[in-house]
């Protein structure tokens, strides 16, 4: 974080009244330990030396920033609205087959710490403790909505399910949907790939796609990409995340949806940060073995629901190939 993004922090936490000078710390040091904290894992120990503070004092300041950054999450997760993103408008690739389309959604595993008689719901299929996130982004790559706290091994179709139904419920505008993995299933507000059909760029083998399916999925995968991306930042970003964080569950809950806070406030506070330029950031994203996997989620399962998806991705392939194939001629 660029010293004028951090100063920016600090500043609308203060005008906020979310955070304020104490005795002997400023608001300033007061963020710095949680980024320290958050962005390289330094532990308690470290930050006590670093800063000349007792753990106590350490651990109180972390949280009280932690719950301050939280209660900015209504500022910062704000819902797609029913425009058509520019990343589209703008683009011939996707304009006007995705004009429907107001983002990304994917679910990711992150390291999580719980007691010996809770890990066993935990364990995910990568073989670690974690819990099971769900995150939708924009194509700009912010946050728009966050929901952590489920289990590791928890699928995320179920997650969507609680997502769709919460009292704080992802919004979806009618007639729009998000891309989503084929870890879901293919619903009106969730447009999947064609399963068993060549996906990402590289299995093309820089081979022209042969028929409707392949070019349908092959520009979904370029527009999903941006929550890979996303993802991929986030953790690169904030250390915390990909290790097991010594705090009560809760907390680790909250820090989760605060990283998530602090990379929209990045984005929006310095378009050119470093890291989201990283042109090298691809060897950082996840592999999804769930391609080739089967979803069921009982509530969003219904048969008139999947015909109605299968029907609307099928008019998209149908009209991006048939141009595709027209301007090829051409």
């Amino acid at each position: 974080m660029e010293k004028h993004v951090f100063l920016r922090l600090c500043d609308m936490l203060k005008e906020k009244e979310l955070l304020r000078h104490s005795n002997g710390v400023r608001v300033e040091e007061k963020v710095a330990i949680f980024m320290l904290a958050v962005g390289h894992n330094e532990r308690n120990r470290i930050l006590q030396e670093r800063f000349q503070h007792s753990g106590e004092t350490i651990s109180r300041h972390f949280n009280a920033v932690l719950d301050a950054i939280v209660a900015l999450a209504d500022d910062f997760l704000v819902p797609a609205g029913p425009d058509t993103p520019t990343e589209i408008l703008e683009n011939p690739r996707f304009y006007p087959y995705f004009k429907d389309c107001i983002g990304a959604i994917d679910g990711t595993q992150i390291p999580a710490m719980v007691g010996l008689d809770e890990q066993v719901p935990f364990w995910c299929r990568k073989g670690f403790i974690s819990q099971n996130v769900l995150v939708a982004c924009s194509f700009d790559l912010q946050f728009q909505y966050v929901l952590a706290g489920w289990e590791g091994s928890a699928a995320d179709s179920r997650i969507l399910d609680s997502a769709l139904t919460r009292c704080d419920r992802l919004i979806v505008p009618e007639g729009k949907f998000y891309l989503a993995d084929a870890g879901f299933a293919n619903m009106p507000q969730f447009i999947t790939p064609y399963r068993g059909v060549r996906y990402h760029l590289k299995e093309f083998g820089g081979n022209r796609p042969k028929y409707a399916k392949e070019l349908f999925n092959l520009r979904h995968a370029s527009l999903q990409n941006a929550i890979e991306r996303a993802i991929g930042i986030l953790k690169r970003r904030f250390t915390i995340l990909q290790l097991q964080p010594q705090y009560p569950f809760e907390s680790q809950v909250k820090i989760v949806l605060a990283c998530c806070i602090l990379h929209n406030h990045i984005r929006r506070e310095c378009i050119n940060d470093l890291i989201f330029n990283d042109e090298n950031l691809q060897n950082l994203l996840e592999t999804d073995p769930r391609m080739q996997q089967d979803s069921e989620c009982p509530t969003l399962g219904r048969n008139r629901q999947r015909e109605v998806a299968s029907e609307l991705r099928t008019s998209i392939a149908d009209a991006m190939w048939n141009d595709y194939q027209r301007r090829r001629r051409g």
